[in-house]
């Protein structure tokens, strides 16, 4: 496909190749064995979308093709999931679920932004982990606060 001017000349041609990540979403099971690269996501409850380095009740398992696929795609479904995306195709009145089928499309709609967006997505990322990290030090900060609370009550009353 070539793009002509109005002066006849061919412009040059742009092609932006979209490569979608290939990943398997099944329901986890206990028992089950997963060899390829792979993350959970809670799919029961408010946090439903929420992705998991460890299973737990009530997941989905994301396997993929390689490290890099997975790190990715955890990544956008831990944006998708601080953004809130998952509350507008939640399901049930009194335990909200997330379908599969949903939640493939909205993985697929958040590849498609990091696609289209590279530059930008790398950013949100990058910003995104930073500031797990920082929560991460601060909890700990926090328990290391309230444990000194309580050596400094004991000592109180000895």
């Amino acid at each position: 496909m070539c793009a002509r001017s109005a002066k006849g000349n061919a412009r040059s041609i742009i092609f932006k190749t979209i490569i979608m990540f290939q990943f398997n979403l099944k329901t986890h099971r206990v028992d089950a064995a997963y060899q390829k690269p792979h993350f959970f996501i809670l799919n029961r409850g408010n946090n439903s979308g929420k992705p998991l380095p460890e299973p737990c009740p009530n997941c989905f398992v994301c396997i993929c093709q390689s490290e890099q696929e997975k790190e990715s795609l955890f990544w956008i479904l831990f944006a998708l999931w601080q953004g809130r995306r998952f509350h507008q195709v939640l399901c049930g009145s009194v335990i909200p679920f997330i379908r599969k089928k949903e939640l493939s499309n909205l993985i697929h709609q958040g590849q498609k932004y990091a696609i289209h967006f590279p530059d930008k997505f790398r950013k949100n990322i990058q910003a995104l982990q930073l500031l797990q990290q920082k929560e991460k030090e601060y909890v700990k900060l926090t328990q290391s606060i309230k444990e000194l609370k309580v050596v400094i009550g004991h000592q109180m009353i000895r």
